[in-house]
């Protein structure tokens, strides 16, 4: 692991600082710790902490699985099935419209579905329709004014009113990336009783993590341990501590969600077809979804790489409930080896992990926006070098 620590500790140089910290590591399926390393500090102050294996850390999107798993769960204990009608749990996606333009350059129009209803399955593997504002499509609708927006009564969900969009495609006829994830967690509140409640019983407390939460500012504990956000400035690094939001772990927290993932005899899903959901690749060859999926390469940069120069074809990777997974040979920047299943968040985090091998490993900065060219250089080179040692 020279390389990349000896990188990390360039970078991580008070004087120069293009990276406030980084922590990195590695676990097995049996249990054990194979690496762990941390470089930098927790602040920007001069007087900051040095950041250690019980510094805490915001996920961000890097986190969605864990809403995923504890779906499958309801699927297990038979509270809701992967392919029914989502909408009699979640009546509001019923109302939904469909998003379209005849030609580019011609106005929106919205009309209503005719061929799919969403189910669980299409939310978790993001072909609902469900997309964000960063679509196009998505962004004109909520510009235009005289498109029809959705109104809710004044005690509807916060979920309800600020993630109802338009769909961009009909059910399970595409992949985008984007807002399916809050209503999948809205119904795990729902069938769960409480989301935050559920999560901790069934999903935190089961494997022992006692440093996570969804209320980081609410948690002193967690707060004060995390690695603070910070943004590029020029040449420099300043605060950027309000985008610390969402769910917030301990990095040892993480590895031992990743262990019970790749364990033989994981706590949190025990139904073998539940957890191959986790693990195998989910959508269709040849399928739109999986040519949508492979086309959106910005989107997974920090995982696979950029495409071949040239123009060449774009990495054999597919979706499942967890996240991207590797499906033909290894990819080239990060090393992540077939069966791998891997994914990022904003703040340039990115988690692999490979049931096969027996080998999970994490990468955590705090560097906001994701994409960041030292983060992704650095990150990639300690997954290289984690491969090539571990796996």
């Amino acid at each position: 692991m020279e390389t990349f620590e000896t990188k990390l500790a360039e970078a991580t140089v008070p004087e120069s600082c293009t990276l406030l910290g980084a922590i990195a590591l590695v676990v097995n399926s049996a249990g054990e710790t194979l690496y762990h390393h941390t470089s930098g500090h927790q602040s920007l102050d001069p007087d900051s902490p040095p950041l250690n294996q019980n510094s805490t850390f915001a996920l961000a999107s890097a986190g969605k699985f864990i809403t995923h798993i504890a779906a499958l769960q309801l699927v297990e204990q038979g509270l809701v099935t992967l392919d029914g009608p989502i909408e009699k749990y979640l009546p509001e996606l019923s109302s939904l419209p469909l998003i379209s333009r005849d030609a580019v350059g011609e106005p929106c129009k919205l009309h209503p579905l005719t061929l799919n209803k969403i189910t669980l399955r299409h939310l978790l593997l993001h072909t609902s329709g469900l997309s964000s504002p960063d679509v196009s499509l998505i962004r004109e609708y909520l510009a235009d004014d005289s498109l029809t927006k959705p109104t809710f009564p004044e005690d509807a969900h916060y979920i309800v009113k600020n993630f109802s969009i338009p769909l961009v495609f009909e059910p399970g006829e595409g992949f985008a990336y984007g807002w399916s994830i809050h209503w999948t967690q809205l119904l795990v509140g729902r069938l769960g009783g409480d989301f935050l409640k559920y999560i901790q019983e069934n999903v935190f407390d089961r494997v022992g993590m006692t440093s996570s939460t969804y209320m980081p500012r609410e948690n002193e504990e967690v707060w004060e341990r995390r690695m603070r956000m910070v943004e590029r400035a020029g040449n420099g690094l300043v605060p950027a501590d309000d985008a610390t939001q969402g769910l917030v772990c301990s990095v040892e927290d993480v590895g031992r969600i990743m262990m019970d993932l790749i364990s033989p005899a994981p706590k949190l899903l025990r139904d073998s077809g539940l957890v191959e959901m986790l693990f195998k690749g989910q959508l269709p060859g040849g399928s739109t979804p999986l040519m949508d999926l492979r086309s959106d390469q910005e989107n997974y940069k920090f995982c696979a790489g950029p495409c071949m120069p040239g123009g060449g074809l774009p990495p054999a990777v597919n979706w499942t409930a967890a996240g991207l997974v590797v499906e033909d040979g290894t990819l080239e920047l990060t090393g992540m080896p077939p069966g791998t299943v891997t994914w990022q968040g904003m703040p340039n985090v990115v988690w692999a992990v490979n049931r096969d091998k027996g080998i999970a490993m994490l990468f955590v900065t705090q560097l906001i926006p994701v994409g960041d060219e030292t983060a992704v250089e650095i990150g990639a080179t300690f997954m290289k070098e984690a491969w090539r040692t571990f796996g």
